[in-house]
C-alpha cells in the first residue's frame, strides 16, 4: 500500500503528477522473434539444422535417405506483477485521480522488466533437451581494457558473416549502447570523421538509427561489474520472447479493505536464446 501518497496531497498547488525520468516502453521487444498465447509454462522452439548434399555417382542407384539434424530450445515463462491502493480518503485530499498515471508507471515497470528477461537471455544459458547451453567464448569480445571501439564493431559484424547470420542471409541485426558506449563512439575520430557520420553525430549528439550494419538500441539495463559492462548484438530470429499474457491492468474496489481502490498491472513472459551463432557479447569498460 502506498503510505508515500501524502506528498501528493494538496497544499497550495500540483494539479497534475509529474513521472520521473525513465524507461516507460520496452525497447528490446521489437528487436526479437515473438512467440504468442503460450499455454502453460513452457513451449519448445523446434531447430532444423543445416543439411549436406551428396554428389551421385550411379545411375538409377537408390533414393538417398538423410537424417535431418534436428535440436530444441525452450522459452520458460514466469509471472510479473506490480500492484498498488489507494485510499478514498488519500483521492479526496488531491487536486487529481491518480489511476491513469498510477496505471502507467506500471506498465512502464512491466515493460522495462521485459528488457531484463530478454537481456538475461542474451548472455545467459539456454535451455535444450540435452541440458544448458552456454555462451561460447567464440561468441564473445573481449573487454581487453578498452570501451566500445571501432575494432569491436567490426570484430561482432564478423562474426555475423562468418556464421551466415547477417543481411546477406535476410537477418536484422542490432546492437545495445549505454551513454557511456555512445560517447567512446563520439570521441572516435575514425568513426565520425566521414562526413555522413559527423554531421548525424554531431547534430543530434546520439548514435541511434542504422549503421555499420546494426540498428542501435539505447539501454541502461546490461549487466555491469567492476567497471565491465557487457553489451550485445544479436539477430532478431536468433532470440525468442514467449508469451502466456501481455501486460494485463485491473482497476477495482477491494471491499476487504474498506472498498479502496486497487490497482493491479501483470504478465507472463520469458525468453530463450535460440542460437548461439547469433548473438554475440561485447565487454568494454564503463566508468
Amino acid at each position: 500500500m502506498s503510505f508515500q501518497i501524502t506528498e501528493a496531497f494538496v497544499q497550495q498547488y500540483g494539479d497534475n503528477f509529474r513521472h520521473l525520468a525513465q524507461q516507460t516502453r520496452s525497447r528490446f521487444e521489437p528487436c526479437v522473434s515473438i512467440e504468442p498465447n503460450i499455454v502453460g509454462m513452457s513451449k519448445s522452439i523446434n531447430r532444423l539444422g543445416q543439411r549436406t548434399a551428396k554428389r551421385r555417382t550411379q545411375r538409377h542407384g537408390d533414393t538417398p535417405i538423410n537424417d535431418q539434424p534436428h535440436s530444441t530450445r525452450f522459452v520458460d515463462l514466469f509471472d510479473w506483477e506490480d500492484g498498488d491502493m489507494l485510499d478514498d480518503q488519500d483521492k479526496i485530499r488531491m487536486l487529481v485521480d491518480p489511476q491513469s498515471d498510477y496505471v502507467k508507471a506500471m506498465v512502464a515497470s512491466l515493460n522495462r522488466a521485459k528488457d531484463d528477461v530478454i537481456i538475461a537471455s542474451l548472455g545467459g544459458n539456454s535451455r535444450s533437451t540435452t541440458g544448458n547451453i552456454i555462451l561460447p567464448s567464440s561468441q564473445k569480445i573481449a573487454v581487453g581494457g578498452a570501451g566500445l571501439t571501432k575494432a569491436k564493431i567490426i570484430q561482432a559484424r564478423k562474426l555475423f558473416r562468418k556464421n551466415e547470420a547477417d543481411n546477406h542471409n535476410g537477418e536484422e541485426l542490432f546492437i545495445c549502447y549505454t551513454a557511456s558506449a555512445a560517447a567512446d563512439i563520439l570521441a572516435d575520430t575514425t568513426l565520425t570523421s566521414a562526413d555522413y557520420m559527423a554531421a548525424k553525430f554531431l547534430e543530434q549528439g546520439d548514435v541511434e538509427g542504422k549503421w555499420m550494419g546494426f540498428t542501435w538500441i539505447p539501454t541502461e539495463r546490461t549487466p555491469l561489474s567492476g567497471g565491465t559492462r557487457q553489451l550485445y548484438a544479436w539477430a532478431k530470429s536468433g532470440v525468442t520472447m514467449g508469451k502466456g499474457a501481455d501486460i494485463v491492468t485491473k482497476v477495482g474496489e477491494d471491499p476487504g479493505k474498506g472498498f479502496n481502490v486497487r490497482i493491479y498491472a501483470k504478465m507472463s513472459i520469458g525468453s530463450v536464446r535460440v542460437e548461439e551463432e547469433k548473438v554475440v557479447e561485447i565487454s568494454v569498460t564503463e566508468a
